[in-house]
């Protein structure tokens, strides 16, 4: 049973944002650049994951992705969780292409580029097995720690050339290519061949997980060191990017630079300020924020969103229908542009 799909991570949102947003020339602009590329290679990793577990019976396995859990004040994310009757998988993704060695004398994981250079990324399995830690540390203190956890190492590239400095090749028993998940699944089953509990306390279990997922809170002006004078204001035109488009009559927006017109580009813009300034807004920002002439006019497009709001008057804030960005957005993250998913002001 797929119980939690996989969302577009929300530090993809922000910073694509954010990379939209920030001020030309920026000196952060090229720190912002790279984590982008870091993060959508990340995600690609996790979608080809969830490709081949998705293929796994779902009447024996439920299947967890971008589970992010609390424990111990510690907050950590399992690319994919596997739970069965017999035994709980913990599989974490890594897109890493080329060749990489996997060093177990200082438990790190060295790529060697074809300029020459070489990158160091911690050890997925030391990571993996610190996720079964943690994970095994919410079961106990709730009295849940019922299932033996195991761990895999999934990359996504099969032309990714994997290697190790020992000659003692079962080091990479628990790292995986591609198909190859499915035989590495194949032999847990024949190792964890007795089931443990009943299906009852399987979806106990499972409910308990998806009841405690704790997505994590991210300030990314404060990540970045920003503040909000480094973000430009206005309505972003969805077809050359540019920023401010100018107001004019009815409703609509005029981009100066390739003359598109549009009466909702600026949900974009309510959404951008919900997502880099602060998670609620007033009608005299959002005119701050949109250059929006009048009062008249704000409150119909916030009221056109239908926002949940609170208060009443000039004191009436107004917050985004859903705290989980990353559902909502899952058609723009990926693409140029700023096309604005409808389920972010659809009725609810």
């Amino acid at each position: 049973m797929l119980m939690k799909d996989l969302p577009v991570p929300l530090w993809l949102i922000l910073t694509e944002a954010l990379k939209i947003r920030i001020i030309p020339g920026h000196y952060k602009l090229p720190d912002i650049e790279k984590d982008i590329a870091k993060i959508k290679a990340g995600y690609k990793g996790e979608l080809i994951l969830s490709h081949f577990v998705n293929q796994l019976p779902h009447d024996k396995y439920y299947i967890f992705h971008d589970l992010q859990l609390v424990h111990n004040g510690i907050h950590f994310q399992i690319d994919t969780l596997l739970i069965t009757r017999n035994y709980i998988l913990i599989i974490e993704a890594k897109n890493i292409k080329g060749t990489v060695l996997f060093d177990n004398v200082f438990n790190q994981l060295i790529r060697y580029n074809n300029d020459g250079t070489e990158d160091v990324f911690e050890d997925p399995r030391v990571q993996a097995k610190r996720l079964c830690k943690l994970l095994g540390g919410i079961l106990a203190a709730n009295g849940l720690n019922f299932l033996p956890i195991d761990h895999l190492v999934f990359f996504s590239s099969t032309k990714t050339i994997l290697k190790t400095n020992t000659n003692d090749y079962r080091t990479l028993e628990k790292v995986c290519k591609g198909r190859d998940l499915f035989s590495k699944i194949e032999g847990l089953e024949k190792t964890y061949t007795q089931p443990r509990v009943n299906d009852n306390t399987i979806i106990d279990l499972a409910k308990f997980l998806f009841s405690n997922h704790s997505p994590m809170k991210i300030d990314i002006l404060k990540e970045y060191s920003l503040s909000s004078n480094d973000i430009r204001t206005g309505v972003c035109c969805p077809k050359c990017l540019h920023i401010p488009m100018t107001y004019l009559k009815r409703r609509k927006w005029h981009c100066p630079v390739c003359d598109f017109i549009s009466n909702d580009a600026f949900i974009a813009g309510v959404r951008d300020y919900f997502l880099l300034i602060k998670p609620s807004i007033t009608n005299t920002e959002c005119r701050s924020f949109l250059h929006i002439p009048t009062i008249d006019t704000a409150q119909k497009l916030l009221f056109q969103l239908n926002l949940p709001s609170s208060g009443s008057k000039r004191g009436r804030l107004y917050f985004p229908h859903s705290i989980e960005f990353p559902v909502l957005s899952e058609r723009t993250s990926l693409k140029s542009g700023r096309e604005v998913p409808h389920a972010f002001y659809n009725k609810k």
